[in-house]
């Protein structure tokens, strides 16, 4: 257990290491941070020695010139401390923002490289504020580190340094009260350290229940489920509110704990002090200074107990980003960067099971080929593996048993974008983006005309609704297409997915929201324009794939039946149950045939 838990630390430890390689491009302004730190640092050790002078020579020996001289120069001395500390915040801050900047930009790279599987498992909740929230906080710990943290351990040495030179015996209560701090901020950092950890869990939970609150907005009003909505969000809240409450509570008790100690330090410097000035081993300015070394130590030691917070926090935080950073995607680039020879498509043995599912596999045995420019429609019930079955093909998910080819080639062989590059995919529930219409399609090929948008909204049949708009192309869409309905949004999605000029085209049953005519006019558009084009259909009606040059039926996983829509009601039971679910009743029929006969 031991051995497990050293071995992931030590994981751990090269994972948070590995973010400071973002901020070697910073390394000018890092370097200088600490320079104009100690120049300001230098100026305020200086005050104190400067107000020897004024109290020990100026007022006791009543040389006014000394004064006003030393004066000038504690002037000075504050105009360059303020000059070195502006400049050491600007780099530092230079640096941090940075060093920010390119941080997420990886991060976000990364996450657009990782599989379905490996985003679900961070939870959209929990990347978002890791992108956030987690960023900030490193950005903000390299400004401490930067600045605060090397100003503190500065002046703290410098301070001691010079008690020591001033009167050697004062300095022995800043010694003595040196373990019981080291004490309590180590024994505060193993408490706090937890509680860090859980309120960022908490943080993800909260975003993710909010996340998807607004994303279903709909639902939750269509079902006046409001109430309870905000009571599982009011309860992740409280959970978080109760988590920073703790810290802050165990917070609260550092400042005074630390302050106390200080002070029993300080008012022994101060007994001390008196005892040799009766004794004449040192002079009233020298107490001044000593008292104020004294000081700014004690205000050293508070201010890296504090920053060893933020650092807490800030490890937490780099934790979670090298967790991101250093996850490998699972699907990765093959060796290929052409794209596929052919539109071919074919599965060999294809089996598969989501990651970390139970039970049987999602497909068990698949064989099937689909020759370049044929039509062919996927059916089968609820759970039978239709949607998997398409996902394998683009590689949203790799086969865990047998292989999918594209073009005469296992399509892990290809680079993904070159594969990806030769298809057009179409969900079941499209993800349109704000921005107009125009922008929306061209998602499918950036550069396109607006001739060519047009022509692909024909072959969707979203032209007609299109034009209806008062803006037309240049109507902006919603977020998510929400000022749409559902049939708008498929429609355009399949305009976009065909403005790629794609070779193989994926419907993942992408017009179950199109009424049945505009489904029709669809199929038959896209037969005369999309010539040569390989079609994967999947579909919940029977009508839709009638016409399909073959129908693949699937059953619990495994191939049920493949042939036209005749050969399958003849051979395929699986089939005939499915056209039967679909038939119309008979009464209807014969109402529909009064209805014509009135007419």
């Amino acid at each position: 257990m031991n051995e497990t838990t050293g071995q992931n630390a030590t994981e751990g430890a090269v994972r948070v290491r590995s973010l400071f390689r973002y901020l070697k491009r910073y390394w000018f302004w890092l370097a200088l941070a600490p320079a104009a730190m100690l120049l300001e640092t230098a100026m305020d050790l200086m005050q104190p020695a400067l107000m020897t002078d004024i109290v020990d020579v100026g007022v006791r020996e009543l040389r006014p010139e000394v004064v006003r001289a030393t004066g000038w120069r504690m002037l000075l001395c504050a105009a360059l401390g303020a000059l070195g500390g502006m400049a050491c915040t600007f780099v530092s801050s230079r640096a941090a923002t940075g060093f920010g900047n390119d941080l997420r930009k990886a991060l976000f790279a990364r996450v657009q490289r990782l599989s379905f599987a490996q985003t679900d498992r961070f939870t959209a909740g929990s990347l978002t504020t890791r992108l956030t929230n987690d960023v900030m906080t490193m950005q903000f710990v390299v400004v401490m580190l930067t600045r605060m943290l090397l100003r503190s351990p500065f002046l703290l040495v410098g301070s001691v340094v010079l008690v020591l030179r001033t009167d050697w015996r004062l300095a022995l209560p800043l010694v003595l009260s040196a373990p019981p701090l080291a004490w309590i901020v180590v024994h505060w950092m193993r408490r706090m350290m937890p509680l860090f950890a859980a309120g960022q869990k908490r943080t993800d939970e909260l975003s993710s229940a909010m996340q998807e609150a607004l994303e279903g907005i709909r639902v939750v009003k269509a079902f006046a489920a409001e109430d309870r909505v905000r009571g599982s969000f009011g309860a992740r809240n409280e959970a978080l509110a109760d988590t920073g409450l703790q810290s802050g509570m165990l917070g609260a008790t550092l400042g005074p704990a630390l302050q106390f100690v200080q002070q029993v330090a300080l008012v022994a410097i101060v007994f001390l002090a008196a005892r040799e000035a009766d004794a004449g081993l040192v002079k009233v300015g020298q107490i001044a200074a000593i008292v104020n070394w004294s000081t700014q130590v004690m205000m050293s030691l508070v201010m890296l107990s504090f920053q060893s917070m933020h650092f807490s926090r800030a490890m937490i935080s780099a934790r979670r980003l090298a967790e991101v950073v250093c996850t490998e995607p699972e699907i990765r680039d093959g060796p290929r960067a052409d794209p596929p020879a052919d539109a071919s498509v074919e599965l060999r043995g294809v089996s598969f099971s989501y990651p970390g599912a139970s039970g049987d596999p999602v497909l068990r045995g698949v064989d099937l080929r689909v020759e370049p420019g044929e039509h062919v429609a996927i059916v089968g019930g609820t759970g039978s593996g239709k949607t998997t079955l398409l996902s394998l093909l683009p590689r949203f998910y790799d086969v865990t048993g047998g292989a999918a080819l594209v073009g005469g080639r296992d399509v892990r062989d290809y680079r993904l974008d070159a594969l990806r590059g030769a298809m057009g995919i179409v969900m079941q529930n499209p993800r349109l983006f704000s921005g107009t219409v125009a922008e929306n399609v061209r998602w499918g090929r950036a550069d396109a005309s607006d001739e060519e948008v047009l022509r692909v909204l024909r072959i969707a049949q979203a032209d007609r609704f299109v034009a209806g708009f008062p803006a037309g192309l240049a109507t902006d869409i919603a977020q998510g297409g929400t000022t749409l309905s559902g049939g708008q949004r498929q429609r355009l999605a399949i305009a976009r997915a065909l403005l790629r000029r794609p070779r193989i085209l994926l419907l993942d049953d992408a017009t179950s929201a199109v009424d049945p005519a505009t489904e029709r006019a669809l199929r038959a558009a896209l037969r005369a324009e999309a010539a040569g084009t390989t079609v994967l259909t999947v579909a919940q009606r029977v009508d839709s794939i009638r016409d399909a040059d073959r129908i693949v039926v699937l059953d619990g996983g495994a191939v049920a039946g493949v042939g036209t829509h005749d050969e399958l009601l003849a051979s395929c039971p699986t089939y005939r149950e499915i056209v039967d679910s679909q038939s119309t009743d008979p009464r209807e029929d014969s109402l529909t045939e009064a209805g014509k006969e009135a007419r």
